[in-house]
């Protein structure tokens, strides 16, 4: 399972979201999740994948820019 495909199924499971509405260029504010619940993915995902996002801000908007953001850090983490 691919990045992308991995960071639906977490999106969908938690939010019991309509798997179809879930695509990369689905905005955060689309999915009518907030900033909080986003945290709260990205948490799912460092678990998921054995990484550590850092605490800097980070400009996420859509799903493809946590999918970019996961694939980055899995690279410089040794984790891909």
């Amino acid at each position: 399972m691919n990045t992308f495909d991995t960071l639906k199924e977490i999106i969908v499971d938690k939010f019991e979201m309509d798997p179809a509405t879930v695509t990369p260029e689905a905005t955060f504010e689309t999915l009518e999740i907030d900033s909080l619940d986003t945290f709260d993915i990205i948490f799912s995902a460092e678990e998921k994948f054995g990484i550590k996002v850092p605490n800097e801000q980070v400009e996420i908007k859509t799903v493809q820019d946590v999918v970019n953001l996961i694939d980055r850090l899995r690279i410089e983490q040794g984790k891909a």
